[in-house]
């Protein structure tokens, strides 16, 4: 499969069918490659902290990559968090000949270390949104309130191992799911069917987000429908748990099928999420006929706004400025090569700037909650949080709800999502 990005069509590196996939000699020989190849560029240095890890092990050995340990080899892998940052920026990814796919390697050696290593129990409980969340709605102000007391955030960074000073996303008292079953407004739907996949952080986390992408789009002529569905499955990726995102990915493909088959579109307002089930869906089962139906139907929510922007179905009748923003790209949105279809469509807003800032944020899944790894992603993301410091923006924006809390952490400025702005533009 391929992805049009920076320096034309990209492919893959990574075949779950390969016999040597899960061999660890082999995982370390490809890691040797990739390293020879990455050493002499360096391009990618100030991105994560992997590379870091990777030249200043290179240098320890005299620039002899065949003079690296196991531990050396697997620490760049084990420190990457898939913000795919070196993958769309590098020249040198398929169908290069060099074929480097860095993001992939990390997640392949974290598949092996996974199988033969497993994880911890608390692990695989922070990674389970879907058990977490529904534990936590019917309970959520109780929830909400313990998630803030220091006595309760010590308990969690010395059992769990999530740093007390990170910033955690605060539980709905309802599923947006459950919401909208109550709230649908009556649209004829003469701009279109979708399918809303509401993501766990829209479903438990962020109701206020997911009541403003439902109403935009019924203010568009909508028709939405929720039916059934899991998460996306992207957070098993931090420990290698392929299993159990592959098994997250044929429940959500299942559900989604007939809609497709029915001429729905699948809207997806977390970059993260629509990256998982358009790119990494059709990689975990890549014999499967109904993934590639279903990952050619997915659109980023304001990638989907845009079409209709073009093709002159967009609703135009805003009534409120929404002065300057300053308004964050995150990695995954990169990724996704859609465009900045959420820049623009804040721009048609009469009185209303928008500047761009792409800087990572650091946070990434889990990477900027866990002890062993926030003073890291606090260090990726210090660039961006100076720059929004001295913005003066009016507004500050983000499409990723976790860079929002990453940003909101750091800089004490509680971001948007994009439809937010839309939303309130409308008055």
């Amino acid at each position: 499969m391929s992805e049009m990005a920076i320096g034309g069509t990209k492919d893959f590196e990574f075949n779950v069918k390969d016999p040597d996939f899960l061999k660890e000699e082999s995982i370390w020989e490809e890691a040797r490659r990739v390293y020879s190849k990455c050493k002499d560029c360096r391009m990618c240095v100030t991105y994560c902290p992997s590379f870091p890890a990777l030249f200043d092990a290179v240098d320890r050995h005299d620039d002899d990559v065949s003079k690296l340990s196991k531990e050396e080899l697997a620490l760049p892998l084990e420190l990457c968090f898939h913000c795919k940052q070196c993958y769309f920026k590098c020249p040198y990814t398929p169908p290069h000949e060099w074929r480097i796919d860095f993001p992939h390697l990390s997640l392949r050696y974290k598949v092996w270390k996974f199988k033969n290593k497993r994880a911890k129990i608390t692990d695989k409980l922070m990674l389970n949104t879907d058990l977490v969340g529904k534990m936590s709605v019917p309970i959520a102000p109780l929830v909400n309130t313990l998630s803030s007391a220091k006595p309760v955030r010590v308990l969690l960074e010395n059992f769990m191992g999530i740093d007390r000073r990170a910033k955690l996303p605060p539980f709905n008292t309802q599923t947006l799911a459950n919401w909208y079953k109550n709230n649908r407004q009556p649209v004829k739907g003469q701009n279109g069917r979708v399918v809303f996949f509401t993501t766990c952080l829209f479903n438990y986390n962020y109701l206020d987000k997911g009541i403003a992408a439902l109403r935009v789009l019924e203010k568009n002529d909508v028709w939405v429908e929720i039916p059934q569905q899991q998460c996306c499955g992207i957070p098993f990726f931090d420990i290698g748990d392929i299993d159990s995102a592959t098994q997250k990915a044929l429940f959500n493909v299942q559900q989604l099928k007939p809609y497709v088959e029915a001429g729905y579109d699948i809207v997806v307002p977390v970059p993260t999420c629509a990256l998982q089930i358009k790119y990494e869906y059709p990689l975990l089962l890549p014999d499967n006929e109904d993934v590639k139906l279903v990952s050619s139907k997915v659109y980023d929510l304001h990638q989907y706004l845009w079409k209709l922007h073009e093709e002159g179905r967009f609703n135009r009748e805003f009534k409120v400025s929404m002065g300057n923003i300053l308004y964050h790209i995150p990695c995954h949105l990169k990724s996704l090569n859609v465009g900045y279809r959420a820049a623009a469509l804040m721009r048609l807003i009469p009185g209303t700037k928008v500047r761009i800032v792409e800087r990572c944020s650091g946070h990434d899944g889990t990477f900027g909650v866990r002890k062993e790894t926030f003073d890291m992603a606090y260090k990726v993301g210090s660039k961006l949080f100076e720059e929004i410091q001295a913005a003066g923006a009016d507004l500050i924006v983000s499409d990723c709800p976790l860079a929002s809390n990453q940003i909101e952490m750091a800089t004490g400025k509680k971001p948007l999502h994009p439809i937010e702005v839309i939303y309130r533009a409308y008055g």
